[in-house]
């Protein structure tokens, strides 16, 4: 029997879905059963076609930071939209990217001087792993071509490239990635004496046995989806000596971490942290249109000028103008209002207010940094992660509480990343439906 074929001989015919729209990463029988339809929102809070209002714990996919509808991005874009509704940055530019980029390096970690604009994420990372690669060549090393990510509950993206560095298992060989120019490590361990230091011995190891093959490491400062896990510091330093010792590039996967989501403007300032690559989306525009962007460093540009070789790649619609001067009065709005330290403070605070459920059966842990916080749930067998229906049968009551939270399977929990605009009292919302929720375990 095929794979295929046993495959579906194995597996329940799911419920089909009246809705014709196919969902990412989506389970069928959920949306068929579950499946909510949002209609509109407005700060903090969204409402479905039913009339039901929810405050948003997930800011849209963590990207919403400040907040749905706010009056200064949509004056931004409508205003753009009339002035240029259109450009493109193949053999042209615009004042709106030239803007953003000289913005976005203002704030960036030292030594980034080259903004290439994307569509989201996942394409930043593939941009950032042909760029390496193709440098090295630039630079008379073309065997250094081995990308070097973290085993487990890593994410960073769903395309042929970003999905082969994902750690998280999103069935990579059955669509065909190529895994040959990658090479995983173990996520690094809290619980190592010093943290992380089997990760840190195996990347040396990997360092030595590859020597002078690998081309770049990808972290993410938090792995957010894996579970909300900050990196320990101890790792990250010594991930970073280790490449500027052996000539391999960083890159900083801020997505999910970026634009205030931990408290700080980025995730690597928690680490003081100097990549050579840094990849942005999801809050570069409080998600309003899609956007993201890969920064590097003068060296890496530089070679291609020196070739004479233009940069072959590229979409359509990266740098749109209308996504730009929305990522524009985001980064405006970030400033004014203070969201930053808005998102550092309420974030200890909802970490406090949720510390004493540690004590509860149903959870294994709290976690977080910012408005980015993992409960890490227990499963009832008492090994291994919690189950898919233990996880989200606690997404569902908390939905049924007026709280949407998102699932964080990999390690068996839930993950709140709400807009940065969420105040104290609504934290303490969102307290009280999940001490209802573990509670009802």
């Amino acid at each position: 029997m095929s794979e295929a074929s046993s495959e579906v001989a194995e597996v329940p015919v799911p419920s089909i879905p009246a809705d014709p729209v196919w969902n990412p990463m989506s389970d069928y029988s959920f949306m068929a059963e579950h499946g909510v339809r949002i209609v509109s929102g407005s700060g903090v809070r969204v409402r479905d076609d039913q009339g039901n209002e929810y405050l948003s714990g997930t800011a849209g996919l963590w990207n919403v930071t400040c907040g749905f509808g706010h009056p200064d991005i949509l004056d931004a874009i409508t205003s753009q939209l009339r002035k240029l509704s259109y450009g493109t940055l193949f053999l042209f530019s615009h004042e709106p990217a030239t803007t953003l980029a000289r913005r976005l390096l203002s704030i960036a970690p030292p030594g980034l001087t080259r903004v290439h604009f994307t569509t989201g994420g996942a394409s930043a990372v593939e941009t950032a792993m042909k760029v390496v690669r193709r440098y090295f060549r630039l630079t008379g090393e073309p065997e250094r071509r081995l990308i070097v990510s973290l085993d487990r509950y890593s994410w960073h993206g769903t395309l042929y490239g970003s999905m082969s560095v994902t750690g998280e298992d999103i069935e990579q060989r059955a669509y065909g990635a190529d895994l040959s120019g990658v090479r995983k490590i173990p996520t690094p361990r809290i619980a190592d004496d010093p943290p992380g230091a089997t990760a840190l011995t195996a990347f040396a190891q990997l360092v030595d046995a590859e020597r002078g093959r690998i081309a770049a490491v990808i972290l993410e400062p938090v792995l957010a989806s894996g579970g909300v896990i900050p990196l320990p510091p101890e790792f990250v330093a010594g991930v970073s000596e280790l490449c500027r010792d052996n000539g391999i590039l960083l890159i900083a996967d801020e997505v999910a971490t970026g634009f205030g989501r931990t408290g700080r403007m980025f995730g690597g300032e928690h680490y003081d942290l100097r990549p050579d690559v840094v990849v942005l989306s999801k809050g570069i525009n409080s998600g309003y249109l899609p956007l993201g962007a890969a920064l590097f460093t003068e060296a890496i540009f530089d070679a291609f000028r020196r070739a004479g070789l233009p940069l072959l790649h590229g979409e359509t619609q990266g740098g749109n103008p209308a996504a730009c001067a929305a990522a524009i009065a985001t980064l405006d709005v970030l400033d004014r209002e203070g969201l930053v330290e808005n998102s550092r403070v309420v974030g200890e605070y909802l970490l406090d207010r949720l510390a004493p459920l540690r004590s509860r059966a149903t959870v294994r842990d709290v976690r977080g940094r910012g408005l980015m916080i993992g409960i890490e749930l227990s499963p009832r067998g008492g090994k291994g992660p919690a189950s898919i229906l233990e996880v989200m049968t606690a997404v569902i009551g908390c939905r049924y509480r007026g709280l949407l939270v998102h699932p964080l399977l990999a390690s068996g929990g839930i993950g709140l990343f709400p807009p940065l605009t969420l105040s104290l009292a609504e934290a303490d919302q969102v307290a009280e439906v999940l001490d209802q929720v573990t509670a009802a375990g």
